[in-house]
């Protein structure tokens, strides 16, 4: 009696101790299933503005409120990754902390993604081409919520193949 009162005792130890391990991995799992859905997925953003040229091309990026944005540049390609599309590159901004740098020729969709208080990527209400006929100026892109101003900029101008000289 007292042999088979132990094995119960071994065998419900067991069992908790089984049921212990398989929580803590499950719980292991769910985070890092929740850490890959906070990456952010700019191809499934409605609004994907697009510009080209046969040249290099400059961008800044600017963000004009207090959050978190980033701008995604991708490729269509028919062996692309997510729906055809790849990112090729990317840039991060802050309202006191604007980004720019270079892009090769080529043509690029540009989506610009910011991070939510609860820490998911949100795509903007809208994109919208704001060209006022600047020169050298190809895409002057403005993303935002709702019908209010410009979140955060992106400006896109030519890489002029000779720089101007320098005054003397």
């Amino acid at each position: 009696m007292l042999r088979s009162r132990m094995r119960a005792r071994i065998i419900v130890r067991t069992a908790l101790i089984g049921a212990a391990g398989l929580c803590a991995l499950s719980a292991g799992v769910a985070r890092v299933a929740s850490a890959e859905s906070q990456e952010p997925r700019p191809w499934l953003c409605r609004d994907k503005p697009v510009f080209s040229d046969n040249r290099a091309m400059h961008y800044e990026f600017s963000a004009h409120d207090g959050r978190r944005w980033q701008v995604f540049f991708m490729v269509l390609t028919p062996t692309g990754g997510h729906d055809g599309f790849t990112v090729v590159r990317s840039d991060e901004a802050r309202a006191s902390e604007p980004a720019a740098g270079v892009l090769p020729q080529g043509r690029y969709f540009a989506v610009a993604l910011y991070r939510s208080a609860s820490g998911s990527w949100t795509c903007p209400s809208f994109a919208r081409d704001e060209r006022g006929g600047e020169p050298g100026v190809l895409r002057n892109f403005c993303y935002g919520e709702g019908a209010g101003g410009c979140a955060v900029a992106l400006k896109v101008s030519r890489v002029e193949a000779d720089p101007p000289a320098a005054k003397q």
